[in-house]
């Protein structure tokens, strides 16, 4: 309970350090000449943008780290065709001046795909040295070296806002390490490929423990 007390009291104290918005990763060059979004990304099981995230897609999760909420997503409004999507998960609202934390950035994601669960961002057998899901998806690790970690606002710190992004590449991305690609890496990969993205977002204020 002590520890409790004191985790509040410091996300009391460092709650005005919050709102990196200009740090998500649509303000990256990459995206210069697709400054707003074609598509649309839902969240069917959860409500619009937006809305609370479930418990279960959060920190208090019963394995304390929670799990990705559906994701449904439309192609662009493109004349090019899509070869590739990226999904990321940014919280824009960390206790750390300047930092947005990526709790999710997956890549080679097939063209096919329009939606994303739960059980398509597990980590398979050999994650650690490929850095791939179950799923045949890459990922660039978080801070807890996984493809997927649920909402984790401080105790104290208020709202914190999660928001998902959904990009569309018209070519896919090559690396000669892709087993060591990093966020910036994909930035830079980015550019000149992006032909849609869109945006949903989850909010998640951690509650007193029981």
């Amino acid at each position: 309970m002590v520890l409790h007390y004191l985790e509040f009291i410091l996300g009391r104290l460092l709650y005005p350090i919050r709102g990196h918005d200009s740090g998500q990763i649509i303000h990256c060059p990459a995206f210069k000449d697709l400054p707003e979004p074609n598509m649309t990304l839902e969240a069917p099981d959860v409500g619009p943008s937006g809305s609370k995230l479930p418990l279960h897609c959060t920190c208090k999760a019963d394995d304390g780290k929670g799990c990705l909420p559906e994701l449904r997503w439309t192609a662009p409004n493109s004349r090019e065709e899509v070869k590739e999507y990226v999904l990321l998960c940014e919280d824009l609202d960390p206790p750390i001046p300047f930092l947005v934390f990526h709790h999710g950035l997956l890549w080679a994601i097939p063209a096919t795909t329009t939606k994303a669960e739960a059980a398509n961002v597990k980590p398979d057998e050999h994650a650690k040295i490929c850095r791939m899901t179950v799923a045949g998806w890459r990922f660039v690790p978080n801070m807890l070296g996984l493809p997927y970690v649920g909402a984790g606002a401080p105790l104290g710190h208020g709202k914190h806002r999660y928001v998902f992004t959904i990009i569309a590449l018209s070519e896919s991305l090559k690396f000669k390490a892709p087993e060591k690609a990093s966020k910036k890496d994909i930035k830079r990969a980015m550019a000149g490929k992006i032909i849609g993205w869109a945006q949903w977002t989850g909010i998640f204020e951690k509650p007193w423990p029981n």
